[in-house]
């Protein structure tokens, strides 16, 4: 196996039936999975979704060889339970929870403008899991959990110039996706910016 690093330990012991050094791994990584599954979910769903992913990992773990870093292998993992997640609401209508009102001693044009934000980050986040997973797992990996395209290759067994050329494919079909929201950035761009509330560190 070629994993190295922090969870190199952890990992092994998972891999030879410790079920304790795998919750480890995932309570170490917990932050990235709920980031995901919060990008297309709020409260008890996200959660859902975040359990799947969990469960998801400990019955594929003898499919993990590590040739990538193991939080990237759970991430893959949690995004396609998040894209499942995401076609199954998206059928059911899902209406997620309303933007927080303004604090005292905010300013209602303030408070707009961060509403507009967040809700743009909203709608690129949903616009991503709703992507091929080709496209998807590289984007989300790359843009919002920092990996280097490299690792992001090794994890798909792919050439990089193949995963940086599902990744430009990827952000085309997201400036059609969004082209309603873009306007009101005053450019014909968007940027993709990591959701970095979470469950914390």
């Amino acid at each position: 196996m070629g994993e190295t690093g922090p969870d190199n330990e952890l990992v092994s012991k998972a891999l030879a039936g410790d079920s304790r050094s795998f919750a480890l791994l995932c309570e170490r990584h917990r932050t990235r999975v709920w980031r995901i599954a919060s990008s297309v979910a709020r409260g008890p769903d996200a959660e859902d979704i975040a359990q799947e992913a969990v469960l998801r990992a400990f019955r594929a773990l003898r499919t993990y060889h590590g040739r990538a870093p193991f939080e990237a292998w759970l991430c893959r993992i949690a995004l396609n339970a998040a894209h499942d997640y995401h076609r199954s609401a998206w059928r059911r209508r899902v209406t997620l929870t309303e933007e927080p009102r303004p604090e005292n001693g905010e300013s209602a044009a303030s408070a707009e403008s961060e509403a507009q934000r967040r809700e743009l980050q909203r709608q690129v986040r949903r616009a991503v899991a709703g992507l091929p997973e080709k496209q998807r797992v590289p984007i989300w990996l790359h843009f919002f959990e920092g990996f280097p395209l490299a690792e992001v290759a090794r994890l798909e067994c792919l050439p990089e110039a193949t995963v940086r050329s599902r990744v430009r494919s990827g952000l085309q079909r997201l400036s059609l996706s969004l082209q309603d929201f873009l306007p009101a950035r005053g450019e014909g761009s968007f940027v993709l910016e990591p959701d970095v509330k979470g469950c914390g560190a």
